[in-house]
């Protein structure tokens, strides 16, 4: 299941930093959590993954999390739009390795590292 344009949208692209928007009215939210939304921890993952694909042009697969640190949450009421930063992006094959940030205005909500293969 994609979540570009059901979940979230793409602002602008800009080199390695892309702003997305969150959809608040999404089924995800109701459910995590009635009345106060935060964006699932899998849905994180998933959307740096439909990125990631979108910038090398190929589907892939998550294969490991090297590190993963939620350092606050992301609600789409208080936190409409954050910044994904993609600090470094390596390809070695049919892997491709991902590090970086979710932020917005100074306020840093995940901090990432993550290993994909083509799919």
């Amino acid at each position: 299941m994609r979540l570009l344009d059901e979940m979230y949208r793409i602002e602008r692209e800009e080199g390695r930093l892309v702003r997305i928007a969150f959809c608040s009215e999404h089924v995800i939210y109701k459910a995590h959590f009635p009345g106060k939304p935060i964006t699932p921890g899998v849905c994180i993952i998933k959307i740096l993954g439909e990125l990631l694909e979108r910038k090398t042009q190929q589907s892939l697969t998550l294969r490991e999390v090297k590190n993963l640190k939620f350092v606050n949450p992301i609600s789409p009421i208080d936190d409409p739009e954050v910044d994904i930063a993609f600090q470094e992006v390596s390809q070695d094959g049919v892997e491709v390795r991902a590090k970086g940030t979710i932020s917005n205005s100074g306020k840093i909500y995940t901090k990432f590292s993550l290993i994909f293969e083509q799919a």
